[in-house]
Parts: structure tokens; sequence; C-alpha cells
């Protein structure tokens, strides 16, 4: 039933039924359920509750409304309810309706509110959450999600492009991708400012003796704020560098992209060699 539920979706789940047999319920009704929601779910329950006396206060008003029971085993398989089936099923639609695979805690919070006649829609509502609210929450979430997307596919492509031009050895190619000011460490410390500069430098790693194709791997990417990125590339060529004639061509860089109205483009490269003795001792 709930293999297209996220794993914080379950988790709620799991919470949920938890809450109904500390509450000695026979059924998990609609206010465990929402329970089970904020307990997992830390930052939607902030985000709407926090200044209504957080969960705390949404918890002792559903004790003051319900008739507690003898806690009950958490080994007894304690069913849903249908007013909680309901929520759901909601849950699922509007899962579909926002276009999203999997059905997450959000999409469990609109299920709630859908069921306008329980305890649990009731009590969000009294503290000013309403569906319409939260579906522009949900949104605003998904267009920051899509912005991001976006952003990330670029700056792969971009990552990509430099694994591609190292690798085949196309230094006009490398050097393109700076910035005018653009910095480059190369792989023996020297340092090289502006796209004319990176180019000598390339050329001259792969004039190098030694030097031979060799294929980019992306190791890390991470994005610092939403304009810039810093990405860890490595070439390797174990199986043709010889200890006595490393490939200059195989080495480890940190790179930082920037994002401009051009594209994504490169700050800095700190390049560092990698030696075939450094990796076979470390086997």
């Amino acid at each position: 039933m709930f293999e297209r539920y996220t794993e914080k979706a379950r988790r709620a789940i799991f919470f949920a039924r938890y809450e109904a047999s500390q509450y000695g319920s026979m059924s998990i009704e609609a206010e465990h359920l929402l329970l089970g929601l904020f307990r997992e779910d830390h930052k939607l329950a902030n985000r709407f509750l926090k200044e209504k006396g957080g969960t705390q206060a949404l918890r002792e008003e559903i004790e003051s409304q319900i008739t507690r029971g003898e806690r009950l085993s958490t080994a007894i398989e304690i069913p849903i309810s249908v007013e909680c089936r309901r929520i759901l099923t909601k849950a699922a639609e509007e899962a579909e309706r926002m276009h999203d695979k999997h059905v997450g805690t959000e999409h469990l919070l609109v299920g709630v509110l859908c069921e306008e006649d329980s305890r649990a829609a009731r009590l969000l509502r009294d503290r000013g959450v309403t569906l319409d609210l939260l579906r522009e929450e949900l949104s605003h979430r998904s267009e920051d999600s899509q912005i991001k997307t976006d952003l990330t596919a670029q700056e792969i492509v971009s990552v990509i492009r430099i694994a591609t031009a190292w690798g085949n050895g196309q230094a006009s190619e490398f050097a393109r991708m700076f910035s005018p000011d653009g910095q480059f460490v190369d792989p023996r410390g020297n340092l090289w400012i502006g796209a004319a500069n990176v180019n000598e430098a390339a050329k001259l790693v792969f004039a190098a003796p030694g030097w031979a194709k060799t294929k980019g791997k992306i190791e890390d990417v991470q994005f610092v704020g939403t304009k810039a990125v810093v990405a860890t590339l490595v070439w390797e060529d174990a199986l043709t560098a010889k200890p006595e004639t490393p490939n200059p061509g195989c080495v480890r860089m940190t790179v930082i992209l920037l994002q401009k109205p051009e594209g994504w483009i490169i700050s800095r490269v700190q390049a560092t060699g990698i030696q075939p003795q450094s990796r076979a001792a470390s086997v």
C-alpha cells in the first residue's frame, strides 16, 4: 500500500500507529496521523505551528478532546480507520496533481485538510492552516525545487565539459570556460590567471612526456547558495600509466563555478597530480 510513499511519509505512518497505541485507540485516526506527521517532519511542524504553541500545544488540545484508553502493545496491529484511509487517498491524489512521483509528508498534510470534518483538520484550521494556504506554500516549494533542478542540470553539463576538455587534451576548450580573471593552479603549483594564460598552462601539461588521454570522473558537486558550485573531478589512468612515466593528465581538480548571465564559468581551479605510486601504496 505504501510503495509510492517517501521514507519520511512511511515513518510518519509508523509514528501514527505508535500514537494510536499510546492513547489506547483500536484504530489509527486522523489526529494520530497528524501527530505522527509532525513527530517525523519537524520542518513541516515549525513552518505551520511555530507561532501557535508548536506540536506540544497541538498534542495537549487533542488530549483534551479524546478519551484516553489503556496503552496497547506496539506489537498489536492497529488498523487504519476509514477516515484516515480517505486522507491517504487524498494525499495520493495530491501527489499526482502536483506531478510528484512519490507521496510525501506534505501530501499527507493536504490529505488531512481535505478531510474537513475530522478533528485533525479542525485543529489545523483553528491555527490558521487552510488548504489554500498549504497549497500556496507547496507551489512555492515546487517552483524553488524546479529552479534548483534546472540549475543542477546546467551546472552538471558544465562540469562534464571540463572533464572532457582536460581528458582529451583540448587546451583552448578548457581555457575558454574560465572567467576573464579566472585562476588556474596547475599540478606543479604554478598560478595562471586569465583564459590566455590558462590556455598556455594546459598546453604545457598536455605536451609533457607521458601525457595520454584519460576519462574524467565527477567525485562531488556541491551548491554554495544558488549561484556558486564547488566540484571535485579526478582523472585516473591506472591501466596505462607507468610509475616511471606518470601521466601528467592524471590529476584531481577542485573547481569553483559561478553562474553568470552567459552561463556557468570557472572562477578557480586547483589541480593536484596523481602519482601511480601513491595509488598502488593506498591499495
